[in-house]
């Protein structure tokens, strides 16, 4: 296997390939049929999975099993100078460019340690689906350059298994809080009013969480915007045929400290429930503590299904992801000044337009119209999304 750089360096690991037992061409998984088939004869196949089921773990024993953690069996690591990523990869697929930001700053390195993947969920959207999806994003969104829509890189997905952590739990949290009963009173003007009075409040909210999911890679930028995976239903038992002709990165972002991700979806979840129970009994609900309690944790490591693309448009570069499983999309691009500046244009005017309209009527120039008010926000937040 040659190096980035052309020499022949070799990884001293063993990696898999997965042959076809009619032909001897090599075996993927088909995510159209979403069974193991030959590229070349299309012979249809069973792997053997590495575990007959998803087993979850008891988090309390976590640290000890991450001490004792083994090399990944059949895969060889990646690293990437540029942007840090840990790319596994098996078989004959390494290309010397990292599929994470596209760098060519790529050295191929030993054999990796780790809790092994227990699960996969599959790749249900084909590449050319995934790109379809891509391109309609791209030319919706309105304030983009010309020049971008028309040159970003179509056909540039690549499609990877990212890390994650996935967490079970039982949560009980005490709440302290404030109650409060709207009234209507009339001020010294005549005119009626609501205030509020507010009473101290407390309770106890319960909920069970099943499969909390959070990024064990540390180049999340966007998905958070792709979640969520079907993570309950679609997961698999772990192969290493479902990475045969896919990159995989291996996980930066240990099980105790992805945890503490966790708990504030927890505490925001828990939050809401404090506040519903809350509103159950007054007209407003205001939540000034929560005392978490957790029990009956448990974790397990999955791989799932993304598309990542990078694009570099004047010097700078923009990333996107694309959920696998969904096709929900989540990125950043770039803004064309002269739209905005010419969509502002266009606004100014129709408030003049409508100012004219409502000041020639006040005139008594124009009769017999109903003059709807139309207020307008300036502090507009663009959304990325």
């Amino acid at each position: 296997m040659d190096g980035p750089n052309g020499d022949s360096n070799k990884i001293g690991v063993k990696t898999s390939n997965f042959i076809c037992p009619n032909c001897g061409g090599t075996l993927k998984f088909n995510i159209k049929s979403q069974v193991f088939e030959c590229s070349a004869c299309k012979t249809r196949t069973d792997l053997e999975a590495v575990v007959d089921s998803v087993k979850e773990y008891d988090f309390s024993e976590y640290k000890k099993r991450e001490a004792g953690s083994v090399p990944f069996e059949g895969m060889a690591v990646a690293h990437c100078s540029t942007c840090g990523a840990e790319i596994t990869f098996s078989g004959t697929q390494f290309s010397g460019v990292c599929p994470m930001c596209g760098s060519t700053q790529i050295a191929e390195e030993k054999q990796r340690s780790g809790i092994p993947p227990e699960g996969v969920v599959t790749f249900k959207i084909d590449k050319d689906d995934a790109g379809q999806k891509f391109r309609s994003w791209v030319r919706s969104r309105w304030f983009a350059p010309n020049n971008f829509k028309k040159s970003y890189a179509e056909g540039g997905l690549t499609a990877m298994y990212l890390p994650f952590w996935t967490y079970d739990t039982k949560v009980v949290a005490r709440y302290y809080g404030q109650g409060g009963v709207n009234r209507t009173v009339r001020g010294d003007d005549g005119k009626p009013r609501v205030v509020t009075d507010w009473y101290s409040v407390s309770g106890v909210v319960y909920n069970d969480f099943d499969d909390i999911q959070v990024s064990a890679t540390d180049k999340s930028e966007h998905l958070q915007g792709i979640l969520p995976f079907n993570t309950v239903n679609n997961t698999k038992p772990f192969s290493m045929g479902y990475l045969s002709g896919y990159y995989a990165e291996v996980y930066k972002i240990k099980a105790d400290a992805a945890f503490e991700q966790a708990k504030l979806i927890i505490r925001g979840h828990m939050d809401g429930l404090a506040h519903n129970e809350i509103l159950m009994r007054y007209d407003q609900a205001r939540v000034s503590s929560l005392d978490i309690k957790h029990s009956d944790i448990m974790y397990k490591h999955l791989l799932l299904p993304v598309y990542v693309s990078s694009f570099r448009f004047n010097g700078k570069t923009f990333s996107y992801a694309i959920n696998g499983e969904t096709g929900r999309i989540s990125g950043k691009r770039p803004y064309s000044a002269p739209k905005i500046i010419a969509a502002a244009i266009a606004l100014i005017i129709v408030v003049l337009m409508l100012s004219t309209f409502l000041e020639e009527d006040s005139y008594g120039y124009i009769d017999n119209y109903d003059i709807v008010s139309i207020k307008y926000d300036n502090n507009i937040e663009w959304s990325e999304v």
